[in-house]
């Protein structure tokens, strides 16, 4: 795992050799199927349809996938010239959702290797193509990625925000490429972790979220207060099923107001990165009714919920979860840690608890690295397992490991389905204490390091970009919007956090 060691950000360059008319457009494929954000950006699934080696994308040339210079998961993707005699370009694109006015921002780790490096007039570029209803071009940015003359051997975060979408846009599309002049330049660059968001108009997660705040284990949680999924159920803000025990342990539950059954769930305000997450809970599991579910998870508000896009995991969602998920049995067991979709192979991993007292607590947690999720659960509430009360351990480095960014910690309790419990009474369970450890712990001050692990780096500037016009977190300056004076404030702080007390 090669983390990004530089970042830059981009300006847009125009060049005679990208006009209309000297690109011809790739045939159509699976990338030529509108998509509401673009797919598989991590580069992690593949092949998909009609043999293009990276899942939800066109391709032309010379693509494929690879494990030089992967900056997440398992595979980064790599490009090369088509080597067809004359300049031209290999590249895969996919085509996305737009409008005019909206803005995007991007962030991709891009490198090459010492040997095989890019040569000469070899380049590698993000093309954004806008397009109106009939598919005819109305704009286009190009951005330089890598050339020649970058250094080898290391992942370069490049990132940048695009100027708004012209008059006439329908969508655009999105590629990736590798261009050789007509001297047939060698060379390979490996792309990786493509963050591609809509900041004009922004993805605003607190819309299912009223005014209601409670203060747990050192962090501010907002209360959920809507109809929605999952299940999909009424989430209410009311104390009697969220609330604050006089003991300081956060107490969630699901019960029946009048006609309605009512459910929770809270979220922290801020995105936490990569780390251990570390959940005490108190509470018979194995006596939950079928209906009912207990979850404890990271969850990204996703620009859209467009179905064709769940298959690779768009709110990088990753969960540990009791439930008998409907199931009549008595003893089906409880526990699970799960990766979404929770249906592909290998993305799902499930364990028991004591059927009895001793089973009552519990703690279960997940450490999120780069390449992996690694995953505990024992009874009691020490800091660590032993032989003797270890439940389950599982590590995950399945194609949907979730992504940098802004997942945050969310718990609820909901009913599967929205179906009554069977039993007809109120259930709850107890969080005596959650804890967050960062992957490097943090040492202030150091405002921009927004993920908290000791650096301003390629990390921070994700979590940054996925806040982009908005507040809270990422409004590194406190001018109440994260925008261009926040990324001033990250650059000039990029590297190491200062020693401070």
């Amino acid at each position: 795992m090669i983390m990004p060691s530089k970042i830059v950000l981009l300006s847009t360059i125009s060049l005679g050799i990208l006009s209309s008319q000297s690109i011809a457009l790739p045939l159509p494929g699976e990338g030529d199927v509108e998509t509401c954000m673009a797919s598989n950006p991590s580069f992690e699934i593949g092949p998909g349809l009609e043999n293009n080696p990276i899942a939800g994308w066109t391709d032309e040339g010379n693509v494929g996938f690879g494990s030089s210079l992967v900056t997440h998961g398992q595979r980064s993707a790599w490009l090369f010239g088509p080597f067809n005699g004359n300049a031209g370009f290999s590249r895969f694109y996919d085509i996305v959702s737009s409008s005019p006015g909206w803005v995007h921002s991007y962030s991709i780790d891009v490198g090459h290797l010492g040997t095989d490096p890019l040569i000469g007039d070899a380049r590698s570029l993000l093309i954004v193509s806008w397009l109106d209803g009939s598919g005819a071009e109305v704009g286009r940015q190009v951005v330089t990625l890598l050339t020649a003359t970058d250094g080898t051997d290391e992942a370069f975060t490049r990132f940048g925000v695009l100027d708004p979408a012209p008059s006439g846009t329908a969508r655009m599309r999105v590629e990736l490429a590798f261009y050789q002049s007509a001297a047939q330049e060698t060379g390979r660059v490996w792309l990786d972790n493509l963050r591609f968001r809509r900041s004009v108009p922004s993805v605003y997660q607190w819309s299912d979220f009223g005014g209601r705040r409670m203060d747990f284990a050192g962090y501010e949680w907002r209360v959920k207060s809507i109809y929605t999924g999952p299940g999909p159920n009424l989430f209410s803000a009311s104390d009697d099923v969220a609330s604050i025990e006089n003991d300081g342990s956060m107490k969630l539950g699901i019960s029946l107001g009048g006609t309605s059954w009512r459910c929770s769930e809270v979220t922290i305000e801020d995105a936490l990165g990569y780390g251990t997450y570390r959940f005490k809970t108190r509470g018979r599991m194995d006596l939950l009714d079928r209906n009912v579910v207990f979850g404890l998870f990271l969850w990204e508000y996703p620009q859209c919920y467009s179905g064709n896009v769940n298959w690779w995991n768009p709110a990088s969602e990753f969960d540990i979860e009791f439930s008998r998920w409907g199931n009549s049995d008595p003893n089906y067991e409880t526990g699970q840690f799960v990766a979404q979709p929770y249906d592909w192979w290998g993305n799902i991993s499930r364990f028991d608890i004591p059927r009895n007292e001793t089973g009552e607590l519990v703690t279960s947690e997940f450490t999120w690295y780069a390449d992996r999720m690694e995953c505990k659960a024992w009874v009691g509430h020490a800091d660590s397992p032993t032989s003797e009360t270890i439940l389950h351990e599982w590590t995950y480095r399945g194609p949907h490991l979730p992504r940098p960014g802004q997942p945050r910690v969310h718990l609820n309790m909901w009913l599967l389905n929205g179906e009554a419990p069977t039993d007809g009474r109120d259930a709850y369970v107890w969080v005596d204490d959650f804890t967050f450890i960062p992957e490097t712990p943090p040492v202030p001050p150091c405002p921009a390091d927004l993920n908290g692990d000791n650096a301003v780096d390629g990390g921070d500037l994700g979590v940054l970009l996925g806040g982009w016009g908005t507040g809270g977190p990422t409004d590194v300056n406190a001018d109440g919007t994260t925008d261009g004076g926040d990324l001033g404030v990250m650059l000039g702080a990029w590297g190491a956090c200062p020693t401070g007390s």
